[in-house]
């Protein structure tokens, strides 16, 4: 059996038009009833009436575990500084209520090559701080990779220390962002704490559900094997561009979560 522990994240639930408040419920029951052990919340999801309460309850209900929780700011963005720093500072105070637990987070906006020095420079330095800012509350933060190409990542990589932020890539952005995803892990593999997971056809779009695309989850299970990889390994399904789905959110999840289980456990 895997170190990693498998998960999913709701995003898909805003796709098929859920509200994150009067159907909070129903987004853990379909998770859990899928076949999932654990949930990455949908940050609305830490600001709904009673959030602490009602999280606690649902994670009780269904005895899934917590990941934490996503979000994402334009890091690079000088006049956002105080701003960023102000809501990522209310928001790791709510995930560390849930113990040591994840944030991951996205760099928004513009690209590394668009951006002035001085821009560039500002997200390293946003992203450090708050990096300390998450590891003083027991809180891991991990760059989210949203698309980017690999100049940006490296750049981040680079530049900000590895026991401030670790890394969380999703593997389809990556490989929008020309990045292939296998060899980056491999790279990098001291410093995953999470990885995002969908399918997709090779020089194509994503699919609904896993194992109807070409991506191969019975070697990335090997390679994650291999890595000794021990972080969250989480499902975050998205309706291709500009579709409507087929089939509805629990028969993509059930089936996704099957999917694993038949290729890397």
């Amino acid at each position: 059996m895997p170190k990693y522990r498998i998960g999913a994240h709701p995003y898909i639930f805003v796709q098929y038009g859920y509200d994150m408040d009067k159907q909070f419920d129903d987004i853990f029951d379909i998770i859990s009833e899928a076949g999932f052990d654990n949930i990455e919340l949908h940050q609305p999801m830490f600001y709904v009436e009673d959030w602490e309460k009602r999280i606690r309850k649902a994670l009780d209900r269904t005895r899934m575990g917590i990941v934490g929780g996503s979000t994402g700011h334009p890091m690079w963005d000088i006049s956002r500084h105080d701003q960023i720093i102000s809501e990522m500072d209310d928001y790791s105070n709510r995930l560390a209520i849930f113990g040591k637990v994840l944030c991951g987070t996205s760099c928004s906006g513009k690209r590394y090559v668009d951006r002035t020095d001085e821009e560039n420079a500002q997200a390293i330095k946003t992203w450090t701080e708050l990096g300390e800012m998450f590891r003083s509350k027991g809180v891991i933060l991990n760059y989210h990779t949203h698309g980017e190409p690999i100049q940006d990542i490296q750049h981040f990589i680079d530049n900000v220390p590895a026991e401030s932020v670790a890394l969380g890539p999703d593997l389809d952005w990556l490989r929008v962002g020309g990045v292939d995803p296998v060899n980056f892990i491999k790279k990098n593999s001291k410093r995953l704490a999470m990885l995002h997971i969908r399918d997709y056809h090779i020089g194509g779009e994503r699919t609904e559900a896993l194992g109807e695309g070409d991506a191969d989850y019975l070697n990335l299970g090997k390679v994650l094997d291999d890595i000794d990889f021990s972080g969250h390994f989480v499902v975050e399904l998205a309706i291709p561009g500009g579709k409507q789905p087929s089939r509805s959110v629990n028969d993509l999840l059930r089936i996704s979560r099957d999917h694993l289980r038949t290729t890397i456990g």
